[in-house]
Parts: structure tokens; sequence; C-alpha cells
């Protein structure tokens, strides 16, 4: 624990230049040195709380959409003490943080450090999406356990919808609407279930209706990444301008009767 306060405490009073991130591994492996399987009981919360304001420090250096050796880092003092996180107290979150704000600034507010071992414990492949599609300046927001929904003005709803899957692709079950404010209300719907892409763009009056299967390393985030459907196999389902069978039972499964976005206050 001391090694921990000492390495933030040095970050903290500059002991690296500001655009420096050398620190990152140094702080991982400190923070992985505290999963310990021994640890009595009634030390858990104090150890548990220093080790949530540290992931959340990591997590503020740490992009969402791309690995990165930050996010390594991240991912690997995440898993060493998520068993801890659960024990997390408000009180010892706030005396782990004293000296940290002015370096740190909000990635050390108790309601962060909260969030970020809550998201970390719970694993919800879902809200870190929405974290990953805010850090790409997404206006989103979530339906239930299954749905995001993404507003905005942009040219391409399929696309929009297309990144929002690909940020929740680890979810066995996850659909995304993008709804444009130009373009006539322009919107699309994406749904994935390993190996199915659902697709329907309503560009158009008549929304055109799509099926992909994904296999190998290629999967919702890699189309993403490519800004484009074509390195993904197509399924032939007749006329595009109709729901096919598939797509029927998928929207079913997720409790839908079709494929519009809901109409969502600002």
């Amino acid at each position: 624990m001391l090694v921990v306060r000492l390495t933030l405490w040095n970050v903290a009073t500059g002991a690296w230049p500001p655009a420096s991130t050398d620190w990152l591994p140094l702080l991982s492996r400190a923070v992985r040195a505290l999963d310990r399987h021994d640890l009595p009981e009634q030390i858990e919360p104090q150890v548990g709380s220093l080790a949530a304001v540290a992931v959340a420090v990591l997590r503020s250096h740490a992009p969402r959409y791309e690995i990165t050796p930050e996010t390594l880092a991240l991912n690997d003092a995440s898993q060493a003490v998520g068993h801890l996180l659960p024990a997390v107290d408000s009180a010892y979150v706030t005396e782990s943080t004293a000296l940290l704000d002015a370096a740190f600034g909000p990635a050390v507010d108790q309601a962060t450090v909260l969030d970020v071992a809550s998201d970390v414990v719970q694993d919800d492949p879902l809200a870190d999406a929405i974290w990953t599609l805010s850090e790409k300046d997404r206006d989103v927001h979530r339906h239930g356990q299954l749905f995001l929904h993404v507003t905005g003005r942009f040219s391409n709803p399929a696309r929009v919808a297309l990144e929002a899957v690909g940020a929740a692709e680890d979810a066995p079950l996850v659909g995304a609407w993008a709804s444009s404010d130009s373009g006539g209300g322009a919107w699309a719907l994406i749904v994935w279930r390993r190996p199915d892409l659902i697709v329907v763009d309503a560009r158009r009056p008549i929304p055109l209706w799509g099926h992909y299967q994904l296999t190998g390393l290629v999967g919702p985030r890699a189309l993403a990444a490519q800004r484009s459907f074509e390195s993904a196999a197509s399924g032939p389902h007749g006329p595009r301008n109709q729901p096919f069978e598939l797509a029927q039972q998928v929207l079913s499964d997720l409790g839908l009767a079709g494929p519009r976005p809901p109409h969502c206050e600002p």
C-alpha cells in the first residue's frame, strides 16, 4: 500500500514531465502487488479503496476504443485487484485521494472512483461502451440491458450504429440505434449476436435490411475501424427492402416489434 501511495504522490508532485506516461506501468505493477489472497478481512476496505483510486487514475489515461500500452496497464491492474473492489469504502477513498486532486482532477473524485470500481466489478460491456463512445464525443444513452442509442448529426447512421455495437461486441447480444438530426431523420439499427450482424439502414423512406456473418478475428469493432462492411460475408435473404426470417427472430428475442428507434427526449 505504501508503494502505491508513494507512486501516486510522486506523480502528483511532478516527478515525471507532464506529458510523460512512463509512470503508468510502474503504478500498474504496484497495484498488482496488492493482489494477495491472505489479506485479513478487516483491512480489505483500506486496500480495496486504495486500489480503486489507483485504477481510476489508470482509467483516466487509457483510451477505451483501442489497445495501447496504457490500456494494457489498466487491464492488468483491474484483473489483479477486481476481487478487492467490492470492499471499497467511501471514507477510505477520500483518505486515499488526499493530495491528488490537483494533479489528477476529476479522475480522483469520489463519485468517479466508485463508478470505475463498479464498472470493473460488474464487467458490463454496454457500460464500457458508453464510456468509450463518450470519449469519442458521441451523444449516447442506454435502453435497458441490451440497447444503446446514439443521437446527433451524421450522414451515415449505419456506420455510427456499427461503432456503438463494436464498442460493446463482448456482449452476447446487443443492439444499437443511431438517429440523425440531419438527412430527414435518417436512422439505423444494428444487432450483434455472434456470428450474425443484422443491419437495418433507414437513410431512405423504405429501410434496407442486411445480414453479415463475422468469423475469425473480424468482429463489429474491426468493421467499424475499417468504416465499411466490405470485409464481411453478406448473407442472401431476398429483396433488401423486406425483413427476413433471421432478422425477425433476432428482433423478437430482443423484445422488439419493429426496428424503428424509440423517441427520446433531449
